[in-house]
């Protein structure tokens, strides 16, 4: 999957509930988690709960917001370095696409989105090494874990290859 740069990826209507269901290991509390490294977190609750754990990822994506409401400014002082996207709901821009990678590859611990990360954890799967961990926040219910292998990989390149490009103008 490529976007080009102006273009963003739309979440069409059949496959809001496919993603609505949570996949992976569900965790209910932090202390559950089995895994300690080679971590990647998407959500505000989910990043600063692993941090105050001592658990460092090494990419964590957030909004300021949790369950659309607004969230302690903390994660700011937690990453003072890190890369700032433009996001809307239900949509993967060009840049959040991009950042993903840089961040990875250049060892830039944060992103934090102007909009919505609804969809960060799809980019990071597909950006992500074999091996690595995604931890996301699912509401009322606790933590997923996914670990990131060849079948997790190729099921991400068919949700992707489903959403509609657009331009992001």
């Amino acid at each position: 999957m490529q976007l080009k740069q102006g273009e963003r990826l739309r979440l069409p209507e059949e496959l809001r509930e496919e993603l609505s269901r949570p996949a992976g290991t569900i965790y209910s509390d932090v202390k559950e988690i089995p895994v300690r490294e080679n971590i990647i977190s998407v959500g505000d609750e989910t990043t600063n709960s692993l941090i105050d754990m001592g658990i460092r990822p090494i990419l964590s994506i957030f909004d300021l917001r949790s369950r659309r409401m607004k969230f302690s400014d903390i994660l700011l002082y937690k990453f003072p370095w890190r890369i700032i996207v433009k996001n809307a709901p239900g949509y993967i821009t060009y840049d959040l696409f991009k950042s993903v990678r840089y961040a990875l590859d250049n060892g830039i611990p944060a992103i934090q989105v102007i909009g919505e990360e609804d969809l960060a954890s799809l980019v990071c799967i597909h950006h992500a090494s074999m091996g690595v961990t995604i931890i996301y926040g699912i509401p009322n219910m606790g933590l997923a874990l996914l670990k990131v292998d060849k079948d997790l990989k190729e099921r991400t390149e068919i949700i992707l290859g489903k959403m509609v490009i657009e331009d992001g103008a």
